[in-house]
């Protein structure tokens, strides 16, 4: 390469946006509420059997974003997930590519406003005396921040970026008082790997769907302007990120609460509120559970209002509705009340929600991917940037991915043995 080459090559380096900002989109999208779920959907097989189903979920997640960026890379800036899915795999992609996003979007309102009830419900109860259902909490979660989600994007954004920073505060201070009290004993308790390893397959769905951001990977592709190697970096300290939170919240829950009590936690529905109650009930550490409900508070609610917002959008897409008072109207009626009909009815589901969120995202973030980069690489469009690894890893994480649905599947059928 000549000297004026590479110097051309470095200033449009310069202005392409840098890997931090890429990696906080990957790492923001995929880090919510749903991380309650985490230790509960674990306790059978407990804290080392979860780093190493984690750390395997991670590699096929990250892979599998890796295939779409490789997908995306032969498309216009700003082709959607649902765009490539038809180009690639026809009718039937589409509709499971935008069918698996609108029922996660669903299934994930229902579950913020479940888990949002609880602590709702409890805040009253601790700061203001008052005795709220699990009803009223419901809908009053939805009522108030559906209303902000109708004022428009610009309002979400403000409140969000609130909640950001009181969630950064919140989760650093409160899971580093809980890991510097955190127990080895209650983290590698005496148990023979014959009871922990059956619950392995219980939580496979569940840790995939903690890795979801393969929305934003098309963006992503635009935002780099096809630079996969920015692309894939950003992807990488992203979910190398998110891995490292995970890592940590898992050891601060499981090294203060013990296995055992992880069976009532469950039966009463495993909801936010019920688990932060058993990390104040089994550590002694001051404030820790203040800051876990106000952490729990803004993580639902911040999950909630993204998730929200772009369900909003997209109903308005599906029904050709516009940006008018009356449609906005409509558009928000569509998206909350049945959430917030089955919250109110049904307010102890956030565990069983999330399971179903997580069939659905295992199609999304495993299964299609790799189908899709198979298709264009049967069609020989591979010029430009190919996940390495060849067809061994394309199927490993394809099939990886068809384990987690049937696993979800056979599941729902009540046919996994389920700790507690």
């Amino acid at each position: 390469m000549s000297d004026a080459a590479a110097v051309s090559t470095k200033a449009q380096d310069a202005r392409l946006p840098g890997i931090l900002g890429g990696a906080m989109i990957v790492a923001g999208t995929s880090i919510g509420a749903g991380m309650f779920a985490l230790p509960v959907y674990s306790a059978g097989m407990w804290f080392g059997w979860s780093l190493v189903l984690l750390a395997f979920c991670w590699f096929c997640a990250y892979s599998s974003s890796l295939y779409l960026a490789e997908a995306s890379q032969h498309y216009r800036d700003g082709a959607s997930y649902s765009t490539i899915a038809e180009d690639t795999l026809g009718k039937v992609g589409k509709l499971f590519a935008t069918g698996t996003v609108a029922f996660v979007c669903f299934i994930l309102l229902y579950a913020y406003i479940s888990g949002g009830s609880s602590v709702v419900s409890q805040t009253a109860a601790n700061t203001l005396g008052m005795e709220l259902s699990q009803s009223s909490s419901a809908l009053l979660f939805g009522a108030v921040f559906g209303g902000i989600v109708l004022l428009g994007s610009r309002a979400v954004d403000r409140v969000s970026t609130i909640m950001l920073g009181g969630m950064v505060l919140t989760f650093f201070g409160s899971t580093s008082m809980l890991a510097g009290n955190a127990s080895v004993e209650l983290l590698f308790p005496e148990i023979g790997m014959g009871e922990t390893a059956p619950y392995l397959w219980l939580a496979i769905p569940v840790l995939v769907t903690s890795f979801g951001f393969h929305g934003t990977v098309p963006s992503l592709v635009k935002h780099y302007r096809k630079d996969a190697r920015r692309v894939r970096m950003a992807i990488l300290v992203g979910t190398m990120l998110t891995m490292l939170v995970y890592v940590f919240w898992q050891l601060a829950i499981m090294g203060n609460v013990p296995r055992d009590q992880f069976s009532q936690i469950i039966a009463q529905g495993g909801n936010v509120a019920t688990l932060i109650g058993a990390v104040g009930q089994s550590t002694d550490v001051s404030g820790v559970e203040a800051a876990l409900i106000l952490f729990g508070n803004l993580a639902l609610a911040s999950s909630f209002l993204g998730v929200a917002l772009g369900l909003v959008d997209l109903v308005k897409d599906w029904f050709k509705l516009d940006d008018s008072t009356k449609s906005t109207a409509i558009a928000g009626a569509i998206t909350f009340l049945p959430p917030m009909i089955l919250g109110g009815l049904f307010p102890h589901g956030f565990i069983t929600a999330i399971g179903y969120a997580a069939l659905a995202a295992s199609i999304f973030v495993l299964v299609l991917p790799p189908l899709m980069a198979r298709v264009q690489r049967q069609r020989g469009q591979t010029a430009g940037f190919q996940t390495a690894g060849g067809s061994l890893r394309l199927n490993l994480v394809l099939g990886f991915g068809l384990l987690a649905v049937l696993v979800e599947v056979v599941n729902q059928f009540g046919l996994l043995p389920k700790f507690g």
